[in-house]
């Protein structure tokens, strides 16, 4: 019989409360009570368990009638669900969010995240952003009619829009904008001369509360410095050549550490244990006579040493390195040729792993988000090029495509709400990645989408043709190697660029390696190389007898040089 008198008390109460209170979700709220109760074990004394829970409900809803009546307690509207905007997608409540309804859902970017326009920059420029600590962005340097000003300027995530700040001392050079963990930040500067031809190098300090400029020391040696890691105690590890020197911002001062292995364009990352991976690049041997890295080394902080690791599958002039969320370090870069290159170093194990990648795009600019993920700014080799921004999702080891608004990949700048600022020329465009609500800014115009005209044919400044054979000529037979895509041309000529020569074979097959013996003057001349149609012809040897080989596309795909033994 207490099964039959629960359900009939249960009966009563629905009809004391259904008279009350009309249609409530009586149901929803006995159940929620059961539930709780259970959940806290708490000790059933009485029998009628369903019955108290039905007269603690019904005491909730009764008080809570009163109260709705007297307008103390106010019961927001249910509101008709909006459907979301077109390529986007609307956020619902996680586990632990309540699920009332909002009067304003938040849009939120769909998969494989959306490109919104944002505000245009004062000055047109290309590079040299860091993001402050209080979420905007300071861009210096890099103008479309001046390279590397003293200008700088700053972007307001709130509003969209930039505004002027103070300007440099001296125009960048050298070593990036640097957020030192104080707030500050740390740039390379030319003070005399300019790109690399003045009398040294010096150093300088952005405060962003007030917006000014002064110098710092410079590094010993007056020498330049790039590639800058903050270390987990704020110091900056900068790379120079084949020396490393760091920067205490306590003291304001430049130390020479250990010596590395000479190499340039290279890349580094800091690890989870402190230390600092750099790896790639490129070695010199003076002038042009350089070659491409596949080494990599880590430097220990705390001893200020460099230790050789495992080398890297391919010889690559590498771009951007990121730590993942794992521990293991993700590498960017071209390897010999325009093709693009990534691998991931793991410091558990010391090895390197080779990732796939699309073919036929050359990857420059590049952030890593929040989640891990890295977005990458690319071109594609075929004509006529396009511009592409892939991501790289660490956790399935995939690529997937973004659409841009237009061409141009300046810096890729990761913004406190996860979005990714990307400043390039005259206008700045925003990339929201997949599940990130779509920042509230005002209507920017989006910039007309880009317009790649078909390819003119372009004459080569010299044919590919033999050239003549000089009286007395000196034989001299080199092997050439070309890493391009394209057919190389090879050809003797004097300074004007007229033939005085002879080259068989003329012509090197894309990717090809072969013998090539070429006819000189007694009086000289030199071997020239058109890397492709079009391109202006590069000098790669004058010195005849000298043994070595030309390597074509040692710059992804558009330089030449000559590689002694």
């Amino acid at each position: 019989m207490r099964e039959l008198d629960d359900t009939a008390l249960e009966r009563r109460l629905r009809e004391v409360l259904k008279d009350h209170l009309g249609a409530l979700p009586l149901d929803l709220t006995v159940d929620a009570l059961d539930r709780r109760r259970g959940a806290r074990n708490v000790e059933r004394r009485f029998g009628r368990r369903r019955g108290m829970t039905l007269l603690a409900a019904a005491a909730l809803f009764l008080v809570g009638g009163a109260l709705v009546g007297s307008g103390i307690l106010r019961v927001p509207p249910v509101l008709p669900t909006m459907p979301p905007p077109s390529g986007i997608a609307v956020a619902s409540p996680g586990p632990n969010q309540s699920g009332a309804p909002s009067a304003s859902p938040i849009a939120v970017a769909g998969p494989g995240g959306v490109w919104i326009p944002t505000g245009s920059m004062l000055t047109p420029r290309e590079e040299h952003s860091v993001r402050l600590l209080d979420g905007r962005v300071l861009v210096v340097g890099q103008s479309a009619g001046e390279f590397d000003p003293a200008t700088a300027e700053l972007y307001d995530p709130a509003s969209g829009t930039w505004s002027a700040t103070g300007s440099m001392l001296a125009p960048l050079y050298g070593l990036p904008p640097t957020l030192l963990l104080d707030g500050r930040v740390l740039v390379g500067d030319e003070v005399d001369g300019h790109y690399g031809q003045g009398d040294f190098f010096g150093h300088e300090l952005y405060d962003p509360t007030t917006g000014t400029w002064t110098a710092t020391s410079r590094m010993v040696g007056d020498v330049p410095g790039d590639t800058p890691t903050v270390l987990q105690d704020g110091r900056v590890l900068a790379l120079n050549g084949g020396g490393a020197q760091v920067y205490d911002p306590a003291s304001g001062t430049w130390t020479a550490t250990g010596k590395m292995n000479d190499r340039g364009y290279e890349t580094a990352a800091l690890l989870s244990d402190g230390k600092v991976l750099v790896a790639g690049g490129q070695g010199f041997r003076g002038g042009i006579d350089y070659y491409l890295l596949d080494s990599a080394q880590v430097y220990d902080p705390v001893t200020g040493s460099w230790t050789a690791i495992a080398n890297m599958h391919a010889k690559t002039r590498t771009a951007a390195a990121f730590l993942q969320p794992d521990g293991k370090v993700l590498v960017l870069g071209s390897a010999s040729g325009p093709s693009f290159h990534a691998e991931v170093y793991d410091p558990a194990t010391g090895t390197w792993t080779e990732l796939p990648v699309r073919p036929g795009i050359r990857y420059g600019t590049a952030t890593q988000l929040s989640d891990g993920a890295v977005l990458v700014f690319g071109v594609t080799d075929a004509e006529p090029a396009a511009c592409t921004a892939d991501l790289y999702d660490p956790h399935t080891a995939s690529w997937t495509a973004t659409s841009m608004l237009r061409c141009g990949g300046g810096s890729f700048t990761l913004l406190l709400d996860g979005t990714v600022l990307n400043a390039h020329g005259s206008s700045s465009e925003l990339y929201v990645p997949a599940g990130v609500a779509l920042p509230r800014l005002p209507a920017f115009p989006s910039p007309p989408p880009p317009v790649f005209p078909s390819p003119t044919p372009v004459p080569t400044p010299l044919p590919p043709a033999a050239g003549p054979v000089p009286p007395n000529a000196r034989s001299w037979t080199v092997t050439v190697d070309n890493g391009s895509s394209e057919p190389a041309a090879l050809f003797v000529a004097d300074d004007t660029l007229r033939l005085v020569g002879s080259a068989t074979p003329n012509v090197v097959p894309a990717g090809a390696t072969m013998e090539v013996t070429f006819l000189f003057p007694v009086d000289g001349g030199g071997i020239y190389v058109n890397p492709r149609p079009g391109d202006g012809a590069l000098v790669v040897a004058a010195d005849i007898g000298i043994p070595g080989k030309i390597v074509i596309g040692l710059l992804g795909g558009d330089g030449a040089g000559w590689l002694s033994p």
